[in-house]
């Protein structure tokens, strides 16, 4: 796991299920590149599908077997560094920013984590 809360890349399995090697330790999706102290407790924690919520794609949150994963509980970047009003901590420092809720507040923990399950192609 990274510190911003995803698997890294290198973990991922190909399609042909061989593992990379070796293992790209970074995030895409955030530009991370520091892997975490320590994982976050998944226990009971389920994932959706970034493109498709509301009740497509739900599996329980596995970094190792899903793709593109984004742990969303307690603690996560997505719970901390972002504001209720959609902008990242850092934004609210910009003039041009509007947050509609009058100041950073973060919006707390997701009850569930994120993944993509392929829905829109692989290519």
């Amino acid at each position: 796991m990274m510190k911003c809360g995803c698997a890294a890349q290198g973990i991922l399995t190909s399609k042909a299920g061989v593992k990379f090697d070796p293992p790209i330790p970074s995030c895409l999706v955030h530009d991370c590149y520091e892997i975490a102290d320590s994982a976050p407790d998944l226990s009971g924690r389920m994932a959706e599908c970034t493109y498709r919520p509301e009740g497509h794609a739900i599996k329980p949150s596995d970094p190792e077997s899903l793709a593109f994963f984004e742990y969303r509980g307690p603690g996560s970047k997505w719970a901390t560094d972002y504001c209720k009003c959609g902008y990242t901590k850092s934004a609210h420092d910009k003039p041009h920013v509007k947050c509609k809720v009058g100041g950073f507040t973060p919006r707390g923990p997701h009850e569930r984590d994120t993944f993509y399950c392929g829905c829109h192609g692989w290519d």
